[in-house]
């Protein structure tokens, strides 16, 4: 089984390449600057055989942002274009939902969206 960090993040740097060396795993430091991405990995469940572990249903998280809020509309529908339907370990991801939202302290659009590998 490979690293679906290591995967995710590559993917995402090819297909949206201005996010090349901007994507973290969890938070993000202040002082970045947009547009940038984090991701985490809040639910893994196990695949439970009478052999043991089969293998995991996995939810990830993908969020996006930029200055711009139609820059950061931009990058949720690139993500979502990128991810969905990607192959991770022989599974595809899905797309299940996206919130938005917008930091005043840092004057930065955000974009969050939720995917599930089954």
């Amino acid at each position: 089984m490979t690293d679906f960090k290591k995967q995710l993040i590559a993917l995402l740097e090819h297909e949206i390449p201005e996010l090349a060396d901007r994507i973290q795993a969890g938070a993000v430091d202040a002082r970045t600057p947009a547009p940038f991405a984090a991701f985490s990995v809040p639910e893994e469940t196990p695949v439970r055989t009478l052999h043991g572990i089969a293998g995991y249903r996995t939810m990830f998280e993908v969020a996006v942002y930029d200055s711009r809020v139609s820059g950061a509309e931009r990058l949720k529908h690139r993500v979502i274009a990128a991810l969905e339907g990607a192959e991770f370990d022989d599974k595809r991801s899905r797309f299940v939902s996206s919130a938005t939202e917008y930091y005043a302290d840092y004057d930065l659009h955000g974009a969050m969206m939720s995917f599930r590998i089954i």
